[in-house]
Order: structure tokens, then sequence, then C-alpha cells
């Protein structure tokens, strides 16, 4: 028999499903994918990323491909990162 004390107050809250993805811990900043390195600004396209993929391709082309290796070095190590944070601004708004 519960004592009158131990009764809950108020409403009880559901668990928050996305909770889960706002409270974890981040990833490692610049892990390594690779497949990101071997496609580049491809591989944005890939998973859907228009926005950020364009620039990454239109710095390589407007630089006479002088800035591309760094461009798929930044793809390759920014990867990861780019894609969690992509993940939770699709469920985030103001």
């Amino acid at each position: 028999m519960k004592r009158v004390l131990d009764w809950p107050i108020g409403i009880e809250r559901k668990a928050n499903p996305l909770g889960t993805l706002y409270h974890r811990q981040m990833p490692p900043r610049l892990g390594f994918n690779w497949l990101a390195l071997v496609l580049g600004p491809f591989w944005y396209f890939l998973v859907g990323m228009w926005v950020l993929g364009a620039i990454l391709l239109s710095i390589a082309f407007l630089s006479g491909g002088l800035l591309a290796p760094f461009v798929w070095i930044y793809a390759g190590l920014k990867a990861n990162e780019d894609l969690l944070d992509y993940r939770i601004m699709q469920r985030s708004f103001y």
C-alpha cells in the first residue's frame, strides 16, 4: 500500500524520442569517413546535403582544381560531424 506522500503529483511525462538524438555524446571531432574521402563532395549529394555538396564542389571548380585536394580531405574528415548536424537540424525548428 502506497503512502499519500509517495504518489506522483501532476502529469507523467512520456520519454521524448528526440531526447536521445539531442543528448547523445557528440562524435569525436575530425572523424574519418573513407567513403566521403573517396567521393568528396559527391558523398554529400548522396546523403541529401545538397547545399554543402554544391558549396564544396563549386570551391573545387572555381579554384581551377587547386583547392580540390583540400575539399576532398575536408569531406573525408568532417563528413560524420556534418551528417549528425544535418540530422539534428532536420528535426529542430525555431
